[in-house]
């Protein structure tokens, strides 16, 4: 089922100035490429990647994830269990994808539509909290 209040608050970001399509930026530290897996009800489990980089000399880590739509929001190490952070190199690219470090959205309060948008917020040690936006794909 879908979510009217889901779309009315995207709606309200977008008339806020905030452009989904472009980078979520922060000191050193921008996320971009960001995918969510659709998914058909509430209550379920979706993964969420995207690519990080860090264009400082500097290290950072990811220290934690929230989106709203989801009642956890976790970080998943390269093993496939949680993590409490995830160091990102100083000049480094790192992918979060199957296979390997990626965010675990459970509970989800509504479906995840192809092609909706589910905004995230990370936190990072020294960059501080950037927003990302994640676009659903198929499950396939």
């Amino acid at each position: 089922m879908r979510r009217p209040i889901a779309l009315a608050a995207f709606g309200a970001i977008l008339s806020l100035g905030a452009s989904p399509a472009a980078p979520a930026d922060s000191p050193g530290v921008s996320a971009h490429h960001g995918k969510v897996v659709e998914t058909p009800a509430a209550g379920q489990a979706t993964q969420g990647f995207l690519e990080l980089d860090n264009s400082t000399p500097l290290p950072d880590i990811l220290t934690g994830a929230k989106c709203p739509i989801a009642g956890t929001t976790s970080i998943i190490g390269q093993t496939g269990a949680p993590v409490p952070q995830l160091p990102v190199a100083a000049g480094a690219h790192l992918q979060l994808g199957p296979g390997g470090p990626h965010l675990l959205l459970q509970s989800i309060h509504f479906s995840v539509d192809r092609g909706g948008a589910v905004p995230c917020t990370l936190t990072f040690q020294n960059a501080g909290a950037i927003l990302v936006y994640l676009y659903a794909i198929p499950a396939s």
